[in-house]
């Protein structure tokens, strides 16, 4: 049988990675068979059950406040008004769009009270061909209609600091690539090229650095991680809904971000990025070297991927969370002497590029971040009393002691925040 890339890429790092986080799992996996009872299953639930619940209370704790995201979403509005009154395009050739954790759901709270969180945009212009020749002139006249709120050019975004507001936005103007002449595009600047399954959503980003187009595929990437979610890996999903509360968020354009413990790669990715921001705050890692949310996403999508393309079946969210922060430091590629991490929808395009570049620090980071999450997960998982896992998962995510609502559940209430200062609180 041929192996796909992902599959290769978890059989090496399960060949490389030493047992797994914890065995206390072990007592549990002995209720896992072709052929559970009902009774089998309730006590395979009920086993599950203290892990799920402290672990599913810090993924609501950082769920993104609705009122933020609404806020968010109407910053979308304002920008796309500016644009539409100070630019010579029609109305139907503009599209914006959010990009980033914010398409993907995987948004989260800084444990970093007061800062500022960011919200990825993607300005989307179905100029000419003839208008495609100019790229910086392109991203000019974007920032000139931008300026008013005070809109700051950085490498391939605009920076819109919204000063009275607690975020700002990260504004990045492209074309679809179909849109950038054929003699323009082979001297595009580096020459990423789309993958082929996410070709008609590829677009191009201007590369201020170099002056140049730059092969981007955001929607390519909500898509993979979409479609990768969406795949079977829990054998068990009739988890008892009565610990697993719902938040709702009524969100436009951004997606809701609340999403449950069942949806296990959006959940780690939101843990997991979480978990890296502590580190943070404790003094672990460096903040400049922390390892960056796209290394984060793409390593475990991956990693998902190739457990499902193997055919790998686990028994609950839990036991595949532990196995995915098992194999999460040995999914990086080191050839000829560079680390890698591809991105699965622009070819040739390294999102661990910089790691090659800064004498070792970031891997450092990425992989004392990794001992740190094993041996928190490790201490975890090797607890059974429920209390003392709640108090151990609070510890490690940055999660406030429980309320009640009067209904003997965990409530995440909170204060509301204090006046912001610069920085990023979501990622």
């Amino acid at each position: 049988m041929t192996l796909t890339k992902s599959a290769d890429l978890v059989l090496q790092a399960e060949r490389t990675r030493p047992a797994r986080l914890t065995e206390s799992l072990e007592s549990i996996a002995a209720l896992r068979n072709d052929g559970l009872t009902r009774s089998a299953e309730r006590d395979l639930l009920l086993a599950y059950s203290p892990w799920a619940r402290a672990l599913n209370d810090a993924n609501l704790h950082i769920t993104v406040r609705p009122e933020e995201i609404a806020a968010a979403a109407e910053a979308y509005r304002e920008v796309a008004g500016l644009l539409v009154a100070k630019l010579d395009w029609p109305n139907d050739t503009i599209r914006i769009l959010p990009q980033g954790s914010a398409s993907t759901q995987t948004l989260i709270r800084s444990p970093f009270g007061g800062e500022k969180f960011d919200i990825d945009a993607v300005c989307q212009v179905d100029i000419s061909r003839v208008a495609a020749q100019d790229p910086m002139g392109f991203f000019q006249s974007v920032g000139d209609a931008l300026e008013e709120l005070e809109a700051e050019a950085k490498k391939r975004c605009w920076n819109i600091p919204f000063p009275n507001r607690p975020f700002y936005l990260e504004f990045t103007p492209s074309v679809p690539l179909n849109n950038v002449p054929q003699y323009t595009m082979e001297s595009m600047a580096p020459r990423y090229r789309a993958a082929f399954a996410y070709r008609a959503t590829a677009l191009a980003v201007v590369d201020t650095p170099t002056e140049r187009w730059k092969t981007s595929n955001p929607a390519g990437m909500t898509k993979w991680i979409d479609d990768t979610a969406k795949r079977p890996l829990i054998r068990q999903v009739s988890l008892e809904t009565a610990v697993l509360r719902e938040a709702k968020a009524e969100v436009a354009p951004v997606l809701e971000q609340a999403v449950e413990i069942t949806d296990t790669l959006r959940v780690a990715i939101r843990l997991f990025k979480r978990h890296r921001d502590m580190c943070v705050r404790r003094g672990i890692i460096a903040g400049e070297a922390k390892p960056i949310s796209i290394i984060i996403v793409t390593l475990l999508t991956s990693c998902y991927e190739g457990l499902a393309d193997l055919g790998r079946v686990y028994a609950h969210p839990v036991e595949l969370l532990d196995d995915l922060a098992s194999l999460l430091p040995h999914l990086v590629l080191k050839l000829e002497d560079q680390y890698r991490v591809d991105n699965a929808t622009v070819e040739g395009e390294n999102f661990a590029e910089k790691w090659n570049h800064d004498g070792g620090t970031r891997y450092r980071a990425f992989v004392a971040w990794c001992k740190a999450l094993s041996a928190d997960l490790k201490t975890i998982l090797a607890l059974t009393e429920p209390q003392e896992i709640s108090t151990r998962v609070r510890e490690v995510f940055g999660i406030p002691a429980p309320t009640t609502d009067g209904t003997g559940l965990s409530s995440a209430r909170y204060p509301a925040p204090p006046p912001t200062r610069p920085g990023r609180g979501l990622a």
